[in-house]
């Protein structure tokens, strides 16, 4: 029967383990979709409640235009306008998103720069509001070293971090999705950062600045920017309060007027009129429609881009307003991708890893049983040919034993008997001493050294070629060794002698024989078990009547 390799018993266990890795797979990246494309709409609600409590304090005072102007910012708002209802029920606009040549940057969350080129916004200057005992401000400046940076930000992955965070979902669903959601916002999102820059009028002069990660620090492999003007040197800041200076430069969206034209019924309205003729029981936009209120909500996808946008009018304090916003993100397998990559190929290191780990063990057990099985059978041919001259021998003592009354020839047959017993017990011993041996003791020993202990014993003369010392163990090999040397003694032809040549790599022990005369013992069996038990292999070969027993590597 041909013998099995290890691939017959990794085989089905891989197939297996690759089967329930695709099922991990499967179900872990469905619930992975199923919790971030939750968070992205329950994100994008709570942004709604958060913008009706800006108006609140609008509506009372508390705050104006500018900080409702830098939250938007801050939470990466792709549009918003915030409008005030008149009787007559057109809009009249307290704020709307700028997007032309305006790249907002900030050094913290209440004070902020919006670089931009236009007269009407740098006329604005510097503006403020005092919030909880907070001075967020608004201040407008020129900034040529910012219009020209050649740089691209990811804000769809930018925005998906922010509106998935900002969900009940992040903090409900268990900190492994927190940790897989700000995970990929720390590796993959990037901004830069200035270290260094001084103000002179209306004008932002930037001298270095680094490529930062989500964990706002200077990205592994990040790019480097120096605008340094080193004329001015001694103008630039790099501290401010003791501590580097860092001002980031926040992404700004385009503005999404694919959008805003699919669904222009219900955005960008220039009176109440023109939005409230929509048909709650039409239209699945129509979220709330009654006197007191009117909620749209929109979603669109495209090219992986999903889009949400809601436009709400609410009343407060007996004034009317309107505030509809518009927020993109990219689909979960776009924000996850490198970690569903990670997870893939961990599963697949997994899923192979294990089975063909598992599957060593019983490999072990059927080589074993394998090898014993060969072993034995070479061993009972052996055995087969080398008892059955002994008994034929004590067959004919005995017949013998019957036809003589002489006390000299009984007690010449029955040593003869007892001769060949006793040699035929020592064979069923040395196979059952081979057999059973368990409680090897390996050490490195001299191989030259071992063969002229063994050529003694056996009475044998060895010319013996070279050294090398292997890891052993010294009584276990030399039985082998002995095996071979007093089966070389045995059949060598008459006036030749044995060889031995040893060399790191092979033990060879060769001898003249008559083609005829020789006959293999089970001596060779035995030598080759041990062989195979010292991680080596006995090849033996007779040609030309010469016997030669190699001992090499595997």
């Amino acid at each position: 029967m041909k013998r099995k390799t290890y691939a017959h018993f990794a085989a089905g266990r891989v197939l297996a383990g690759m089967v329930i890795g695709a099922i991990v797979f499967g179900v872990s990246t469905t619930l992975l979709e199923d919790a971030y494309d939750a968070s992205i709409i329950d994100g994008f609600n709570n942004f709604e409640d958060t913008f009706e409590k800006l108006a609140g304090k609008y509506d009372d005072g508390t705050i104006d235009e500018t900080f409702i102007d830098i939250y938007t910012n801050y939470c990466q708002t792709d549009f918003f306008r915030f409008a005030k209802v008149n009787d007559d029920g057109t809009f009249e606009t307290i704020l709307e998103k700028e997007y032309e040549d305006v790249i907002p940057i900030s050094d913290n969350a209440h004070s902020w720069i919006y670089v931009t080129d236009r007269e009407d916004l740098l006329a604005k200057g510097k503006s403020s509001v005092t919030v909880n005992g907070n001075d967020w401000t608004i201040q407008y400046l020129r900034c040529d070293e910012l219009k020209n940076l050649d740089y691209e930000y990811d804000i769809l992955m930018t925005n998906s971090w922010s509106q998935t965070s900002y969900s009940d979902d992040y903090t409900h669903a268990g900190i492994i999705f927190r940790e897989l959601v700000d995970s990929v916002g720390m590796m993959d999102c990037s901004f830069p950062a200035i270290n260094s820059y001084y103000i002179e009028g209306d004008t932002l002069h930037i001298g270095r600045m680094t490529e930062m990660s989500g964990y706002a620090v200077g990205k592994a492999g990040g790019r480097k920017w120096d605008f340094t003007d080193y004329a001015k040197e001694d103008l630039y800041i790099t501290e401010n309060d003791g501590f580097a200076v860092e001002i980031y430069v926040y992404p700004r969206a385009g503005r999404p007027d694919a959008f805003l034209n699919n669904n222009a019924d219900i955005f960008l309205a220039a009176n109440t009129d023109e939005l409230f003729k929509t048909d709650i029981n039409e239209d699945g936009r129509v979220i709330r429609a009654t006197d007191e209120r009117h909620e749209y909500s929109a979603t669109m996808i495209e090219n992986g881009i999903y889009t949400q946008g809601a436009v709400n009018v609410f009343e407060l304090n007996g004034t009317t307003y309107m505030i509809e916003y518009v927020m993109t993100s990219v689909r979960y397998t776009e924000y996850f991708r490198t970690i569903i990559i990670f997870f893939a190929i961990f599963l697949l290191i997994l899923c192979i890893g294990i089975p063909c780990i598992l599957a060593v063990r019983p490999y072990l057990q059927y080589k074993k049983a394998y090898e014993n099985n060969i072993f034995k059978n070479n061993l009972i041919d052996s055995l087969a040919h080398n008892i059955k001259t002994p008994l034929q021998i004590i067959g004919g003592c005995a017949e013998n034993l019957k036809d003589v009354s002489g006390i000299e020839d009984k007690d010449r047959y029955a040593d003869r008997i007892l001769q060949k017993t006793s040699e035929m017990n020592s064979d069923i011993e040395s196979i059952l001493a081979t057999a059973d041996k368990s409680d090897r003791k390996f050490s490195k020993t001299s191989i030259r050294t071992c063969i002229e202990e063994v050529a003694q014993k056996a009475g044998a003369t060895v010319n013996i070629t070279g050294d090398a010392s292997i890891k052993m163990d010294r009584d276990y090999f030399k039985t082998a060794l002995f095996c071979l040397i007093d089966n070389a003694a045995k059949y060598k032809s008459e006036g030749s002698g044995i060889e031995a040549v040893i060399s790191p790599k092979s033990i060879t022990i060769r001898n003249k024989t008559a083609a005829g005369k020789f006959t293999p013992g089970f001596g060779i069996a035995i030598a080759g078990r041990i062989i195979e038990q010292h991680g080596l292999k006995l090849v033996t070969n007779l040609k030309d009547g010469v016997f030669e027993a190699v001992i090499s590597k595997k």
